[in-house]
């Protein structure tokens, strides 16, 4: 059994800003959930479709997967195939375990690089939904580099203790 590494303060700060991501994220699940029932129960209860529920619940969807993505991985909740990485020795399964998590830091640098982009993008141009609504296209595109942000710095976490686990271990890793 491993022992647990003693973590620095800074990377107990990135799991609290992902711990505060997956709380956002659920209480989105949630208001999606109430937001739904309310237009099934307007819709056929009450014969009046609301204008705003569809258009809103693909927001907070969005705000549920992007801002949930780093809880999901600080609790390696992210699904994963290991059948293969299964079969490698420990130290190999750990350089594994840290060349995946510098790809995905680096796919999350990428998506912190194009979501600002898109986010600047629809801001400039005063972009608005097609929607009743006309939401301005800025606010839910923010979420993206957010969600970005916060999930490359659990990479950078996820690194951090790997490395300080093969350390722990007395072996030197990659």
């Amino acid at each position: 059994m491993e022992a647990p590494v003693k973590k620095k303060m800074i990377f107990c700060w990135i799991d609290s800003l992902s711990e505060l991501g997956g709380n956002l994220s659920a209480i989105l699940l949630w208001i999606v959930a109430i937001v739904v029932t309310y237009e099934v129960a307007a819709r056929y209860l009450f014969n009046a479709p609301t204008t705003w529920v569809q258009e809103t619940s693909v927001y907070l969807c969005m705000g549920v997967g992007l801002l949930g993505a780093a809880y999901a991985l600080k609790n390696d909740s992210h699904f994963g195939i290991t059948i293969f990485v299964d079969k490698l020795s420990a130290k190999n399964r750990r350089k594994m375990q840290i060349a995946s998590n510098v790809a995905g830091f680096a796919y999350s640098l990428t998506f912190v690089y194009q979501g600002f982009l898109q986010t600047k993008l629809s801001y400039d141009l005063e972009d608005v939904s097609n929607g009743l609504m006309a939401t301005p296209l800025w606010i839910p595109w923010m979420l993206m580099p957010i969600g970005g942000v916060l999930l490359a710095l659990q990479f950078i976490s996820k690194i951090a203790e790997e490395i300080s686990r093969g350390r722990s271990e007395g072996r030197t890793t990659v």
